[in-house]
C-alpha cells in the first residue's frame, strides 16, 4: 500500500466514523469512492472492526474483568464512540457492549 493509498484509507475510515458520530443510529453510508478503497461494504465493516480492535488494544491493558465482562475502559471507549460501535454491532461484527459506567473498583 502506497502512502497515498494509506492516506485515502485512513481518511475514508475517519469520514465514515464522522458520519456515524453525527447520527449514531444510521446504517453505514456506502459511497462510490469507497469501492476503490475497500472493495465492498463488507470489507468496510471489516476495516472498521479492525480499527476498533486496534484502538481498544492501544488504550486498554486488560479488556476483560475477572468475571469475564468488559472493563470500564472498554465501556467508556464504546460510550465515546456510539456511532462506530452501533454500526459494528448492527453489522454483527462485534458483540454488543453495555456502556453503563462501571463503579470504581468493580472492573
Amino acid at each position: 500500500m502506497s502512502w497515498d493509498d494509506a492516506h485515502r484509507y485512513n481518511k475514508a475510515l475517519l469520514d465514515v466514523r464522522a458520519d456515524l458520530d453525527l447520527v449514531p443510529d444510521i446504517e453505514l453510508v456506502w459511497r462510490p469512492e469507497y469501492r476503490d478503497i475497500f472493495g465492498s461494504p463488507e470489507h468496510l465493516v471489516l476495516a472498521l472492526r479492525s480499527r476498533w480492535h486496534t484502538t481498544l488494544q492501544a488504550q486498554v491493558e486488560d479488556v476483560v474483568t475477572e468475571d469475564g465482562g468488559p472493563s470500564g475502559k472498554e465501556r467508556a471507549l464504546a460510550a465515546a464512540n456510539p456511532g462506530w460501535v452501533g454500526a459494528l454491532t448492527r453489522a454483527r461484527a462485534i458483540a454488543s457492549i453495555d456502556t453503563t459506567p462501571v463503579l470504581a473498583g468493580a472492573a
